[in-house]
């Protein structure tokens, strides 16, 4: 069929739809021609829009909103309610196209798009366009990888398709809330929605829906590593393919199948089907896919050390970047090209590639990329023999780099330091490296969790999948059972003896499964208590960490004292000489005992050194578990004045107001001194985070205060340690003590700290850790120990 005699088709059917129910006069007339031209623009742009071809898609999204403006101001509109609402639909129709065609770096322009869409939508009253708006902002939101506010758009946009009953749509959005629940690593709960969605699809026959529904299930199968199933989902989508004779959606399939055997390490598998998609691609208009396809055959390539094929299939793809929506997309192809002459050692070229990498990320605004791309030229000129090159670009990429991007600035900060060591600098060298040191403890921290994370989550879906397999299985045994009665009855003897035969092999089968499933379980729960305790050691180490930076600025004092005395006697002492010499004994008598006196004041500050080491000595040792009589007093004091000096040493400009209140009857206490210390650092860093956070929000006449203090009441004593932050939220309170809960931001709390110190002080010392609250005035955490 020829386009023209298509589009003449769309305009007559449209035409039918439009004559309903509108007055025939001649403005009516040709306002219903422009409806028709309007239906026919978006339809177009959409088409455009699935291939990716945006341009086309802006330019006909753009005609149709335009006239959809030229008619709402129009008399026959504004005099006819319903025509009205249906020319606000078809313009939050052309503004949602808008939208989809844009480059989603501009995310506040796409999001106003959006926006403006939903509110004609409402306008007019249509939920059907309601909720499409609702799923392109989960759609946008996802592109960012906000999960939350994605879910919550889809959700939205789930629930209006339920109440319409709009099957075709709500089969879409069940699979698009899968979709984010699966990103969000909720395995059990995305499987539940694609399986609604595979169920309702095959209800109303849609071959598309159904396909949709069965590769979602299989990438879920894959992120959990069970390659198999994942495989099986796909080859089901691609006999419908098959059958369909659509040869882009097997091409499709293909690519996804290739993507499952690459995740699973199969990379020649994987190589084969690619290089079957792109051949099938080669012969479409499909230009983005065709791009995405040269880009994994590419990464084999690279993985399987074939170089100079996978320089030809990332330039081949770069060739049809300029038809990808996201921009980083072709960000990544820059990357890894440059990546792959480096490793050729051709300088010119990957600096060529980075360069280009480089300057579309400053168009693109994207602050991680733009840091990769710097220090990647940084590490050309490190291979071609120019470190000072090299540091100008590594400054770069820090400057570049945002914060929360761990992975990136502990590999700057390592290679600045390794730099500046190449050039001598040693101090600059030792500076950069104990930053990358910091990094990589947050970032072993951040890493664990997300194991944890994952971990728990793969377990929950196997859990879920155990039960559902369960229940299926007893389904079917109930049948099995009904039909083997009524069987029995007719011929007991020979059909009871068989009965028996099947329920034995049954049980035999179940059991079998049922110890694999048992053994996996176990397996993933091993690995789950063996990354506990590795995130624990890191909690602690972490806590060492802390102590570093304090310990160094108090033993930088008496250090100071030690070495200004020592200077002061070696003076006197050639003093003394000259008055020996002189044989004025008075005055070298006198001498003397100012030297004397110095002396004791070198031995106290070497004590006060030696008490500082062995603090952190025994801080960092592995604890035995033996409890010793221990100056609660004094260990409270030297642990106030190390997590305050810490915090000064990371921030220079921070102040705070430290209060003590020490009860000198106390005496020693029979504690584990490493435990008690753990859990009094760890109170201390926190009221300090939170009222450098308070004083971060400028309140006029705030001023920071910490306190801490010890007290014997009743025989037991308590240790209250106190700040004026913001306060604990009254709402996740019952939380604070709950393992891997944190109120801080990634990569700065693990959510142990709080956990580890309830144990230690009611299982360790059997006493009692609580809290007392009040949101925007302070906190008071108060151990209770027994004398």
């Amino acid at each position: 069929m020829s386009t023209r005699l298509f589009i003449a088709l769309v305009l007559v059917s449209a035409g039918f739809i439009a004559l309903k129910g509108y007055p025939e006069n001649g403005s009516s007339m040709q306002n219903l021609d422009d409806t028709l031209r309007i239906n026919v623009l978006n339809r177009l742009a959409e088409k455009f829009s699935e291939q990716y071809q945006q341009d086309s898609c802006l330019k006909y999204a753009s005609k149709a909103y335009f006239m959809c403006d030229r008619l709402l101001t129009t008399k026959a509109v504004q005099k006819n309610p319903e025509y009205e609402k249906q020319c606000k639909v078809m313009k939050a129709k052309s503004l949602t196209i808008i939208a989809q065609c844009m480059n989603y770096n501009n995310a506040s322009q796409v999001l106003d798009t959006l926006q403006a869409a939903l509110r004609l939508a409402n306008e007019a009253g249509d939920k059907n366009e309601q909720a499409y708006v609702y799923a392109c902002i989960g759609e946008y939101y996802e592109s960012l990888s906000r999960d939350q506010p994605a879910l919550e758009n889809n959700l939205r946009s789930l629930a209006i398709y339920r109440e319409t009953g709009n099957k075709k749509a709500l089969a879409g959005q069940l699979t698009n809330v899968g979709i984010t629940e699966r990103n969000m690593g909720n395995y059990g709960d995305a499987m539940g929605h694609f399986m609604q969605s595979l169920k309702i699809s095959k209800e109303i026959s849609d071959s598309l829906s159904t396909i949709e529904a069965l590769l979602a299930i299989g990438f879920t199968y894959a992120y959990v590593e069970r390659w198999d199933d994942a495989l099986k989902m796909q080859r089901q989508a691609l006999e419908i393919y098959q059958q369909m004779k659509d040869s882009l959606g097997i091409a499709r399939i293909y690519n996804d199948m290739g993507v499952t055997n690459l995740k699973a390490g199969k990379l020649r598998a994987a190589l084969k089907l690619h290089q079957t998609a792109l051949s099938i691609r080669l012969n479409s208009k499909e230009y983005y896919y065709t791009f995405a396809s040269y880009l994994y055959i590419g990464d084999i390539y690279e993985k399987l050390n074939m170089l100079p094929d996978a320089i030809n299939n990332y330039k081949a793809g770069l060739e049809f970047s300029k038809y990808s929506k996201f921009k980083v997309s072709t960000i990544d192809a820059l990357m890894s090209l440059g990546s792959v002459y480096l490793r050729l050692s051709d300088y010119q070229n990957a600096l060529g590639s980075y360069s280009s990498a480089l300057d579309l990320s400053h168009e693109n605004k994207n602050g991680t990329t733009e840091a990769q791309a710097s220090m990647n030229i940084a590490k050309v000129y490190l291979a071609m023999g120019e470190p000072r090159k090299a540091l100008g670009w590594l400054q770069k990429a820090e400057k570049a780099a945002p914060k929360s991007a761990l992975v990136f600035l502990g590999d700057i900060y390592q290679s600045i330091g390794e730099t500046y060591f190449r050039l001598s600098d040693y101090e600059n060298a030792y500076l950069n490296l104990k930053k990358y040191t910091e990094v990589k403890d947050s970032l072993v921290i951040k890493e664990n969790l997300e194991k944890i994370t994952t971990l728990s989550n793969r377990l929950e879906f196997e859990n879920k999948q155990a039960l559902q397999n369960e229940s299926h299985d007893k389904m079917l045994a109930i049948k099995q059972a009904q039909i083997e009665r009524e069987k029995t009855t007719r011929n007991f003897s020979i059909f009871g003896m068989l009965v028996a035969f099947i329920m034995a092999v049954i049980i035999l089968v179940r059991f079998i499964e049922k110890n694999k499933l048992n053994n996996r379980l176990n397996e993933t729960l091993s690995n789950l208590k063996s990354t506990q305790s590795q995130l624990i050691y890191a909690e602690k180490m972490a806590s060492l960490g802390e102590l570093v930076a304090g310990i160094a600025h108090e033993i930088q004092n008496p250090l100071n004292f030690v070495n200004n005395f020592s200077e002061i006697n070696k003076e006197l002492l050639m003093e003394m000489k000259d008055e020996l010499d002189k044989g004025n004994m008075a005055e070298v008598n006198s001498i003397a005992n100012d030297i004397f006196d110095n002396e004791k004041k070198i031995n106290h500050h070497g004590k006060r050194a030696d008490a500082i080491v062995k603090g952190m000595l025994q801080h960092s040792r592995t604890n035995s578990g033996v409890k010793e009589p221990t100056d609660i007093n004094a260990l409270a004091d030297e642990y106030l004045r190390l997590s305050y000096h810490g915090l000064r040493a990371k921030d220079k400009s921070f102040n705070a107001t430290m209060n003590t209140d020490f009860d000198e009857s106390i005496g020693k206490v029979s504690i584990v001194p490493q435990d008690i210390g753990r859990v009094i650092l760890n109170l201390l860093n926190n009221a300090f985070y939170a009222v450098t956070e308070k004083k971060k929000l400028n309140i006029d006449g705030y001023e920071p205060v910490v306190a801490i203090s010890t007290k014997l009441i009743a025989g037991k004593i308590e240790i209250k340690v106190s700040d004026n932050g913001n306060g604990i939220p009254l709402q996740v309170l019952d939380k604070i003590f709950q393992p891997f809960f944190t109120t801080k931001p990634t990569g700065q709390g693990t959510g142990l700290g709080l956990s580890l110190s309830y144990d230690i002080i009611t299982k360790g010392h059997g006493g009692e850790l609580n809290v007392k609250t009040k949101e925007g005035q302070g906190t008071e955490f108060i151990i209770v120990l027994k004398n």
